[in-house]
């Protein structure tokens, strides 16, 4: 009996120990969650462990970024709940959460919080607004390769391009119905392993102001880093003007309207790289200046849903005819889109599109993928 009394003892102790090495070690933060935006939490090492009290929330762990933990409800309210984590380096952090639709932040590093989150923990978010009319490209630093994409509703789509490895594209595809804005967050991962978490905040609106924007480091560059290809951007170069001086090799292929001729004039290829050479003819006297170019695949029978979802097709590279997007009156305009190689589907038609800016001269044609595959060889 006295040997057992001091078993019991012996292991109270141990249990009493234990609790108070773990009460010691594990960081109590309160954190806010929305079920129309990603928390994304950032820890100083990998993610052996999560566990939640309740099946209302969702936490993931990033493949490519394994110190990374994506939360959010699936629920417009929950009642208040906790979540743990524990981390290789053996620290635990345990996590009480609460609902909050519009959260003070969607992306938080771990590593120096104590018992409560402060505005320095904050990681530098960026608002962008997302139309349903137009795409959004997304052109993040040049050494960097993105690995995870995520949007906080179904009612925005966005994802990585297959020929560029620092490019997304985003797109609203319906209402915000009971919210003004949800989360869009982009993980990138450089050529020493270093993971980087961008988190966007997203708005609606028809006509922003930018659809192309440049963010990280090289924001002032206008830089994208494609996969592999068979000519660098002074051989492109020179390959655009090559073309350009040829001059009309096709006819028939465009749309002429309110005076003004947008057509596809030339088609090349070199190696793995097409070449469409693209003519704008301004025969009215009203200047024209170009808002932007868009080049996309679309389902010919497409219902409501697949409208949102065209294929954009981003050329690595515009070769211009001349400086600026100003076409005046009586002039011509041309500009040469490089793409990799590519053919379009059955049922499938490629478009290319312009958009005049603040104007409604908007033109649009296709070209089959018989005119693709009768490419014409290039040689300078």
């Amino acid at each position: 009996m006295r040997n057992l009394l001091v078993l019991i003892t012996v292991f109270l102790s141990f249990a009493v120990c234990s609790q108070n090495l773990q009460q010691k070690g594990a960081k109590k933060i309160s954190l806010e969650v929305s079920d129309v935006k990603w928390l994304y939490l950032q820890f100083p090492a990998k993610i052996n462990y999560v566990d939640m009290g309740t099946e209302d929330i969702v936490a993931e762990k990033i493949g490519d970024a394994e110190n990374i933990l994506r939360i959010r409800s699936e629920i417009p309210v929950f009642d208040n709940t906790t979540l743990t984590a524990i981390t290789k380096d053996g620290k635990i952090y345990t996590f009480d959460l609460n609902y909050d639709q519009d959260p003070k932040t969607i992306a938080i590093d771990v590593k120096n919080v104590g018992d409560s989150v402060k505005q320095e923990h904050y990681l530098s978010e960026s608002t962008i607004e997302l139309s349903s009319i137009r795409t959004s490209h997304l052109s993040y630093n040049s050494d960097e390769t993105v690995i995870d994409v995520a949007v906080g509703v179904d009612s925005i789509i966005a994802e990585k391009i297959s020929d560029f490895n620092n490019v997304v594209i985003a797109k609203r595809v319906g209402e915000f119905d009971a919210f003004t804005s949800t989360s869009l967050h982009v993980v990138t991962k450089d050529s020493k392993n270093n993971v980087r978490i961008y988190p966007h905040i997203i708005k609606a609106n028809e006509n922003p102001e930018l659809v192309n924007l440049v963010i990280g480091s090289d924001a002032n560059e206008e830089k994208a880093s494609f996969s592999i290809a068979s000519m660098n951007e002074v051989e492109m170069e020179e390959y655009g003007k090559a073309v350009v001086e040829k001059g009309a090799v096709l006819n028939n292929i465009g749309i002429s309207e309110n005076k003004m001729l947008f057509s596809l004039i030339g088609l090349f290829i070199k190696d793995d790289i097409l070449m469409f050479h693209l003519y704008l003819q301004n025969d009215s006297k009203i200047d024209y200046e170009i808002d932007f170019i868009r080049s996309y695949i679309q389902n010919k029978k497409k219902t409501k849903k697949q409208t949102y979802q065209d294929d954009e097709k981003i050329p690595i590279y515009v070769y211009r005819s001349k400086d600026g997007d100003l076409v005046e009156g009586d002039t011509g305009y041309s500009a040469v889109f490089f793409f990799k190689r590519f053919t379009v589907p059955d049922k499938h038609q490629f478009y290319f599109e312009i958009f005049e800016k603040n104007g409604g001269r908007h033109l649009k044609f296709t070209a089959s993928n018989k005119e693709i595959l009768n490419a014409k060889k290039i040689t300078k």
